[in-house]
């Protein structure tokens, strides 16, 4: 099959889990003998410009966008969607027809709609986020509490939790433009072949926008051969003790805030010196850097942040980990680094938000912990139970390589392809498509 691969975000220029899901996804396809181009927009530029991208064509598409609040939306969207869908058709034209166009986020979904309606091909959605019923694709009001599918109420309020009342009256005059870009990405998504959703908690969210016979649960996967390969080699990074590790996006909604409750309730719990040794190192960047140095310093917590950390040093942390902590406080709707870490036998403790039951089972793959209190309390019965650490991270690698292997999710992803463009599936063992969700 010929796939066309429009991303929001892409390798090298992309570092994040969607960027990573939608080079694995290429770069299995193409292993598979199919023929696969990725789009992906990037801002700061007037041209396309074609290449390669760690084994996997791409065609990068510049765009240009004004600062101003949501004037910036607007040229990161609606401006971009037809520019975007130019060239998927331009990249259709040279070579043989193409079988499917599957968009990966937000702002290649309304490009591939329009592309696929000029070429009659079928147009594949796969949802990372909450950008369907959100605008801010959190799923959080005011990055902070979740809430369900926001009116203009809702946007109302969540404009002035976000932005102070201030600031959020002055952005009034935006609602009216809200809420028809919500209207416009929903109408865009209703008119995709198929609508792919990463866990069964996105598909119960989208289950009032996509009717059942389109929907589809389909994880994102993991190349285990690749990733374990990049993670032998000895980390540049260097701790004491036990290795705690962060590894994410510094932001409210990635649980990043959460670390020094966390700690000081672990403190509370059991001094730190009359626990096992350990080194909590931090692997990102966000907003909430400075503060949580500041914070943790002063809880006396042995914390280390790597001022920029590869993806590849990253894997590497992951699998020499005694327990990787993962305090996500939003609908994480199927996150890359757990899939990561499961796959290299991380000890995980999560909080169960979202898709990540669908990755870490209690007592199973991992431990789960619902509030900063509990989660300090399995925090401390965890470093020291080093056997049961071994044990929950054999649980997850096992499980990694049941469920999230390439060899795993792609028969189903070339099946549900197939089904889209009419075609039989080529092969033996091709599998079923995504299973369809009920509402």
């Amino acid at each position: 099959m010929r796939i066309i691969l429009p991303s929001d975000v892409f390798p090298p220029t992309g570092r994040g889990g969607a960027a990573w899901s939608s080079h694995t996804l290429a770069r299995a396809l193409i292993a598979r003998g199919h023929s696969v181009t990725a789009l992906t927009p990037v801002e700061g530029r007037r041209s396309e410009a074609h290449g390669m991208a760690l084994g996997v064509p791409l065609v990068e598409v510049g765009y240009r966008a004004p600062r101003l609040p949501f004037v910036r939306n607007f040229f990161r969207h609606e401006a971009l969607w037809p520019r975007l869908a130019r060239a998927i058709v331009a990249e259709a034209h040279v070579g043989p027809p193409v079988s499917v166009i599957h968009a990966q986020h937000v702002q290649a979904a309304p490009a591939a709609v329009l592309a696929g309606r000029a070429l009659g091909a079928p147009v594949a959605i796969t949802v990372r986020d909450h950008w369907p019923w959100h605008y801010f694709a959190t799923g959080l009001h005011g990055d902070r509490l979740p809430y369900a599918r926001p009116g203009w109420p809702g946007l109302l309020t969540d404009l002035l939790a976000r932005l102070g009342p201030p600031g959020g009256l002055a952005a009034l005059p935006a609602l009216p433009y809200m809420l028809a870009h919500m209207r416009r990405r929903a109408a865009f998504l209703a008119r995709a072949d198929a609508v792919i959703a990463v866990s069964a908690y996105i598909a119960r969210r989208l289950a009032l926008l996509v009717s059942p016979e389109r929907l589809h649960v389909l994880p994102n996967m993991v190349d285990l051969e690749a990733t374990r390969a990049s993670a032998a080699p000895s980390p540049a990074t260097a701790w004491e003790g036990a290795l705690l590790l962060f590894a994410g996006k510094l932001e409210p909604n990635k649980g990043a805030g959460l670390l020094p409750e966390i700690f000081r309730v672990l403190r509370a719990r059991a001094p730190f010196d009359t626990l096992p040794r350990f080194t909590l190192v931090v692997a990102g960047a966000g907003a909430l850097r400075m503060e949580l140095e500041r914070e943790l310093r002063a809880l006396g917590v042995p914390a280390r942040f790597l001022d920029w950390a590869g993806h590849d040093e990253v894997l590497r942390l992951m699998a020499r980990c005694d327990l990787l902590l993962f305090p996500s406080s939003w609908g994480e709707p199927l996150s890359r680094v757990l899939l990561e870490a499961a796959s290299l036998g991380a000890p995980i403790l999560a909080m169960p938000t979202g898709g990540t039951p669908d990755i870490v089972r209690d007592g199973d793959t991992g431990a789960l912990a619902a509030t900063p209190e509990i989660f300090a309390a399995r925090l401390a019965v965890l470093l020291a139970d080093p056997a049961e650490r071994r044990r929950l991270g054999a649980g997850a690698r096992t499980a990694a390589a049941r469920q999230f292997a390439v060899e795993a999710v792609l028969p189903r992803y070339e099946a549900l392809y197939a089904a889209v463009s009419g075609r039989p599936p080529a092969g033996r063992g091709m599998g079923k498509p995504g299973f369809p969700v009920r509402p």
